[in-house]
């Protein structure tokens, strides 16, 4: 008697109606007492309820398999696994501290003798957080780790004018958290497929290392060099069935001590991380082996038993990790919105190795000794774990992403995402040229201006890391972009109550600030109309008569030229006249090399 059951009724209301008229068409002579307080009644208000709470639940299974209306985290994170998308959890904020340290005079200079070296994961301490630097800070080197200049020298004098000393400063990054280390022996209930491991904190930035290292009867934790060492590492990757991982090559010569080769290896240790959905890290390591030792005890020849060793190999998704063994991970925590903080906050020293190799031993305790640090902008970019909306979103939009460089601008994100260890370009520009690839760089000197001669090591860099990344017939070619210097002069109309000279170099930074070279990409337009806004903006400029640019070529300057049509060929006056812009290139950047006499202005009072 199905086939009189109405399917379409789900609710309470509904499914009573059903219930009552189906038994008054089929029991009338069984049942006939509706009223509410009868037996009956009760009976099939129970049904009702049932299948009104069963409607309830399928509706609700159903909805959290849906992007758009599922309200569970479970759920989406369930779904972001699908897709591919390993959701983050706390973020951490960044900011800039500078290290300071006070070194002696050597001749002219500072005794470079002297100048120390911090190792990575120093930690500073302010208002309750832990900051750490990600990479080595050599103060002997006038560049950080990603090839930008970050050095000040400042001497110092006594009160009879005598050089006493020198303060150096290095003006570093650096991420809030701190390290921990997770340790656990191997035993051999741990040697399964894909083995999960949970640490123990809910507020975990990232993974920095794990190894294993043989034997169980460890008392304390590894050093910096067994952390490090490709022996016993084992390789985080976005899937298991990667096995390509980008890392320094050691034993390749840098033309830059700031700039570590890099190089792509193959690993079979290898796993990847995921938050759960209760906010803390799970690592997952592989499921593969080659254990043949069980095949020796058969008195077959050792390399047949070798290639059949060869045939079981099946690595492709990793190797499961070894019994009597002990495990250690070196993760970091902390993160989250109160990590961000203000300017001047972090100015105390926590845990830090300085190393001052100098000859003198008393010198060298006092350059450590002499470390002060201080932040001059403020902490930004902490965040929690992801909401349940930017899952959503995240989820939305990350399937068509797919990881590959398929755009010109997937091509420069790709190149911005290279580890700083390895160089980061200070300017990037892209583009295709019958299938070529060629990705244009600028670098910066020690004084901030643009250098377009970068060193090979930095091109080897870049085309090796694109090369796991880009489309199967794209052929990269890494090459220098080109610095075209300009001059500019301003003629003005100033009013005659205000100071003429404060007027001009006020309109002379103004000028500088504008045409900063942090403030532009390579390739962009540069507007000359927003000179003319900045211009006219300066307390008593009244008006801005003429602006001219020229094209600086040769001797201290690029010897690069615009494309751009001059005014006049002799004095190299660049033809503005269209729109007052001058056009910029994919491999070009413009550039007021020296402000102090690049900039000219001419002033008339009225």
């Amino acid at each position: 008697m199905a086939q009189y059951v109405n399917y379409t009724s789900r609710n309470f209301s509904d499914i009573r109606t059903d219930l009552v008229n189906y038994v008054k068409q089929y029991y009338p002579s069984i049942f006939n007492d509706f009223n509410d307080a009868s037996i009956g009644m009760m009976l099939l208000e129970l049904n009702s309820a049932v299948g009104d709470m069963l409607s309830s639940n399928t509706d609700r299974m159903f909805q959290e398999t849906q992007i758009d209306y599922a309200q569970q985290r479970s759920s989406l994170m369930a779904l972001a696994r699908t897709f591919g998308l390993n959701v983050a959890g706390n973020r951490a904020s960044a900011t800039i501290v500078d290290f300071s340290v006070t070194v002696p005079v050597y001749g002219s200079s500072f005794d470079i003798t002297y100048a120390p070296l911090i190792q990575a994961g120093a930690q500073v301490n302010g208002n309750g957080q832990v900051f750490e630097t990600q990479d080595d800070i050599d103060f002997s080197q006038p560049f950080s780790s990603g090839g930008i200049p970050n050095r000040l020298i400042i001497p110092n004098f006594d009160n009879n004018g005598n050089l006493t000393n020198y303060t150096l400063t290095k003006r570093e990054i650096v991420t809030n958290g701190y390290s921990k280390v997770y340790s656990r022996i191997i035993t051999t209930a741990d040697v399964v497929p894909f083995l999960n491991v949970v640490l123990p904190d809910n507020n975990i930035l990232s993974v920095e290392s794990v190894i294993v290292l043989p034997g169980t009867n460890y008392s304390s934790d590894p050093t910096y060099g067994q952390f490090v060492s490709e022996t016993y590492k084992w390789y985080q990757v976005d899937a298991l069935a990667e096995n390509l991982v980008f890392v320094p090559d050691y034993n390749s010569f840098s033309t830059n001590p700031s700039i570590t080769p890099g190089k792509y290896i193959t690993v079979d240790n290898k796993f990847i991380t995921e938050y759960t959905d209760n906010g803390f890290l799970k690592l997952t390591f592989g499921g593969g082996t080659q254990d043949i030792s069980s095949l020796t005890n058969y008195g077959i020849n050792p390399n047949l038993i070798n290639q059949i060793g060869d045939f079981i190999n099946n690595l492709s998704l990793g190797n499961t990790l070894s019994p009597n063994n002990t495990l250690f991970i070196q993760y970091r925590v902390g993160g989250g919105t109160s990590s961000n903080i203000g300017q001047g906050v972090v100015n105390s020293v926590g845990l830090i190795n300085v190393i001052v190799n100098g000859s003198d031993t008393p010198t060298n305790n006092s350059v450590s000794a002499s470390l002060i640090v201080n932040n001059p902008i403020p902490a930004l970019g902490g965040r929690d774990a992801p909401s349940i909306e930017e899952i959503r979103n995240y989820i939305r939009y990350n399937f068509s992403a797919q990881n590959r460089a398929v755009t010109i601008k997937d091509y420069q994100t790709i190149i911005n995402s290279m580890p700083g260890q390895y160089g980061i370009p200070f300017r990037v520009g892209v583009q295709e040229n019958q299938n070529k690839i060629q990705v244009y760089i600028l670098g910066l000197n020690a004084d901030g201006t643009l250098n377009n001669t970068s060193n090979s090591t930095l091109q080897q860099n870049i085309a090796t890391y694109l090369s796991n990344y880009r489309m199967l017939n794209d052929y990269i070619e890494v090459l220098d972009a080109r610095v075209v210097n300009i001059s500019i002069q301003v003629d003005l109309l100033v009013d005659q109550n205000h100071s003429k000279s404060q007027i001009i170099s006020q309109v002379v930074t103004d000028i500088a600030n504008y045409m900063n070279v942090n403030n532009f990409d390579m390739g962009e337009n540069l507007y000359l109309g927003g000179l003319y806004q900045v211009i006219n903006s300066v307390n008593g400029v009244m008006n801005v008569i003429e602006i001219r640019v020229y094209n600086m070529v040769g001797g201290n300057y690029s010897v690069n030229q615009i494309t751009q049509p001059y005014i006049d060929p002799s004095t190299m006056q660049i033809d503005i006249s269209d729109a007052y812009t001058l056009y910029g290139e994919p491999e070009t950047m413009y550039e007021i090399k020296y402000s102090s006499s690049d900039i000219i202005v001419r002033a008339k009072t009225f």
